[in-house]
């Protein structure tokens, strides 16, 4: 039993381009934006999606109807899917915060200013996704488009990498490279119950639509 995901960041948003902390707040997607969606739409064209969800945040609605403008699937939006929750800190310049949110993040520390914990951040990715592939049937094709921070930690969460140690790696390749860029895509599937990585985030020019699993990566020194 195997269901595929393809997983899309959404395009660039106003608050991408305004340098605001955008987590359950929202804002609309650019004109770079929806450029960001139709590169992803080609580059995804001929993959037979069998079932398509969404963040229920306007900027993965509006980036996902692009990807699947010629595809025969509408995507569900799910508040599942939606990015991590910043609380106070949320839609604030990222300069203004730096500080504190470099502190926070390392530890997924934000449930005590009304947002997310590192417990409701795993329960919430490992619960969807083990959600979505237990409604599908085998070899079925699974678009998922959400956010960046939230794919960062499904690669973190349902395959052990150490998230941090990525980032450092891609920013010697390129240290203007976001861990997970705009209408980026990852890909990697459930297997008999076991989650395997097929493709690392890259821009959609990059998608190879691999079937390998991917290996190399740098991982946690333990996992829960």
């Amino acid at each position: 039993m195997a269901v595929t995901f393809y997983y899309v960041r959404h395009g660039q948003t106003m608050f991408n381009l305004r340098r605001r902390l955008q987590g359950t707040c929202d804002s609309p997607l650019t004109e770079k934006g929806i450029s960001d969606a139709r590169r992803a739409e080609l580059a995804l064209r001929k993959i037979p999606f069998d079932r398509a969800y969404c963040s229920s945040s306007e900027r993965c609605i509006d980036t996902a109807a692009i990807v699947l403008e010629r595809h025969n699937v509408k995507a569900r939006p799910m508040k599942q899917l939606k990015e991590i929750d910043f609380g106070e800190l949320d839609g604030h310049l990222i300069d203004e915060i730096q500080e504190e949110y470099d502190r926070r993040k390392m530890d997924d520390s934000f449930g005590d200013i009304g947002g997310d914990s590192e417990e409701s951040i795993r329960k919430r990715i490992t619960g969807t996704f083990n959600m979505i592939a237990d409604s599908a049937m085998n070899g079925e094709r699974v678009l998922v488009v959400s956010h960046g921070a939230f794919g960062m930690h499904t690669l973190q969460i349902l395959f052990g990498m150490d998230i941090w140690e990525f980032q450092k790696i891609r920013r010697k390749i390129d240290p203007h490279q976001y861990m997970f860029p705009n209408c980026g895509i990852m890909k990697f599937q459930r297997r008999d119950g076991v989650w395997e990585l097929l493709e690392l985030p890259c821009e959609p020019e990059r998608f190879t639509d691999s079937t390998e699993i991917v290996t190399d990566y740098p991982r946690m020194s333990h996992t829960d």
